[in-house]
């Protein structure tokens, strides 16, 4: 350590030396250590913006590093309003004990003190008294409930779900991912009330590790930081991208003198040639022991690029990792035209006070193509008969139109929804019969996606109602997923009914259809002879 001189303020006046010789954290292993910005750490610093959109692999110390300049500025700065935002208010609680612990030893004199540290130590419980009160024979600060930090000087720091009113200086929004997933509604609520909270002045820093694939308030915000990058200037309200891979973590390196599949050995040549890096023996045999472990999960969990972060394919995905390999083929988002000698087949899954969903799909030469999709809520049967003859005069005439099973059943007018379309000029009609194990059609359907191509129409959102965006169909199938584990921890073999279910339902109706012998070819010459938009 530097010899300290604590009659040199301007050593107080620089946030990085505080941060470097002020405060104590736990380490991994449960023991006392003054904190040291790692490099990831350190990069963040150096290049903080006003506002931070950080994706990052897990444990690079991302929140420890928030957590002590959260308190360092509250120290330094009177009347300083920080806000701490996580998934659940006991994991903000975990971060808000961080800062309470580096508080709490500012004046902690390590076995074995050093002249320096005597000196920190001096000086930390001068802090101390500045910026907090006397009780019961101590230094504590001014106020300290479950939600909230106070301290002497006007500064405080505190926590919540949403954050939603007050006006703040610094927020750290934790795992917003996780949310958009999880509570895609608090999600929003972040993204609209506790964002404008912070003046543009002020400091945001949003950190999560990835999840919910390529649709959700936090993808949303991410790729527009992403897209700043691009960008000569900046303005306080524009988002800085920081991208943290696993190997920015220098302890993610074992010893030994193992191996790896020519899988991972491809794959690290094309990551090191294509993210210019350098990987040692020990990374890859730290990740490839790893990935024994985390399985597909892996590359989401400790991506080595963005594009990995926003891959689907664990936590209970159904067709993620499916879909996963789709892009690694180049077989999703791709620009083709559609053959003009093949049927046109729309897929549905049926919803009157609900959602419904729509896809547009081609079968042939052992191939499917899915070329179009169309999901809305709230609209009546007009509304998806327009969307028909809207792709009927794009594409041609559509050969059948796949509807589940329940689309036979009449309504308390005696009218079934196969009528009701017909009515509205809509007919060669079929309706699949229906499957009992719901999982014969899952499993159909994931044989069909591993020969599937996705044109770049199905990756489109559209705006609801509300003038939100909603989640692209291939997005759809990605985030479909099964329900979470039970209070017991049981298993739960059913598929989470949610904002993604409809459009992966729509799917699964065209899978049983082709499981049932239904898409044959027909012979007709088709109206459009354009290529797909």
């Amino acid at each position: 350590m530097d010899s300290v001189n604590l009659h040199l303020p301007g050593q107080l006046d620089d946030p990085l030396w505080r941060l470097q010789h002020l405060y104590w954290i736990e380490n991994k292993s449960g023991r006392m250590q003054r904190f040291r910005p790692n490099a990831a750490q350190l990069r963040l610093h150096h290049g903080m913006w006003h506002r931070n959109s950080v994706l990052k692999a897990r444990q690079l110390g991302i929140s420890t590093y928030v957590a002590m300049l959260m308190l360092d500025r509250c120290l330094f700065v009177p009347n300083f309003h920080a806000g701490i935002i996580d998934k659940t208010l006991p994991d903000a609680e975990q971060k808000l004990e961080k800062v309470r612990f580096a508080w709490e030893h500012l004046d902690y004199l390590p076995p074995g003190a050093a002249p320096d540290d005597q000196a920190l130590a001096y000086l930390g419980s001068l802090i101390k008294q500045r910026t907090g009160t006397l009780r019961k024979g101590g230094w504590h600060p001014a106020s300290d409930a479950r939600g909230r930090l106070a301290f002497a000087n006007g500064s405080d720091i505190r926590l919540g779900t949403t954050l939603r009113g007050g006006t703040l200086q610094l927020l750290h929004v934790s795992e917003l991912a996780h949310v958009s997933v999880h509570s895609p509604w608090r999600a929003r609520e972040i993204r609209t009330g506790a964002i404008n909270t912070v003046p543009a002045e002020g400091t945001i820093i949003l950190e999560s590790t990835h999840e919910g694939g390529r649709y959700g308030v936090n993808y949303e915000m991410t790729i527009q930081a992403m897209e700043n990058a691009a960008r000569d200037e900046l303005s306080p309200l524009d988002f800085r991208f920081f991208f943290f891979s696993w190997f920015d973590n220098p302890d993610y390196a074992l010893k030994g003198r193992g191996g790896w599949s020519d899988t991972l050995a491809a794959y690290f040549e094309r990551l090191e040639r294509e993210s210019r890096v350098r990987l040692s023996h020990e990374q890859k045999l730290w990740y490839a022991r790893m990935e024994r472990t985390m399985g597909a999960a892996m590359r989401q969990e400790y991506p080595s690029t963005p594009d990995e972060a926003f891959a689907m394919g664990n936590d209970g995905a159904i067709y993620g990792s499916v879909i996963a390999l789709l892009r690694e083929a180049g077989k999703v988002g791709a620009d083709f035209a559609y053959n003009e000698q093949e049927p046109l087949y729309t897929s549905w899954d049926l919803g009157l006070s609900d959602h419904t969903a729509i896809w547009l799909v081609q079968s042939w030469g052992g191939q499917v193509y899915w070329l179009d999709h169309y999901a809305a809520n709230q609209f009546p049967l007009e509304h998806y008969a327009g969307k028909i003859r809207e792709w009927e005069t794009r594409y041609g005439r559509i050969a059948a139109h796949f509807l589940p099973h329940d689309a036979a059943r009449r309504d308390p007018h005696g009218q079934s929804y196969v009528e009701s379309l017909a009515a509205q000029g809509i007919h060669a009609v079929r309706v699949v019969p229906r499957t009992p194990d719901i999982w014969r059609g899952i499993n159909v359907l994931r044989g069909l996606l591993s020969k599937s191509w996705f044109h770049r129409n199905t990756l489109q959102q559209r705006l609801n109602l509300r003038g939100e965006k909603e989640p692209s169909g291939l997005s759809c199938l990605e985030m479909y997923r099964t329900a979470p584990s039970g209070a017991s921890g049981t298993c739960r073999e059913t598929p989470l009914h949610d904002a993604s279910s409809h459009s992966a339902d729509a799917a699964r109706t065209f899978a049983e259809a082709h499981s049932h012998g239904m898409v044959a070819p027909v012979v007709f010459r088709a109206k459009s002879r354009r290529a797909l938009m």
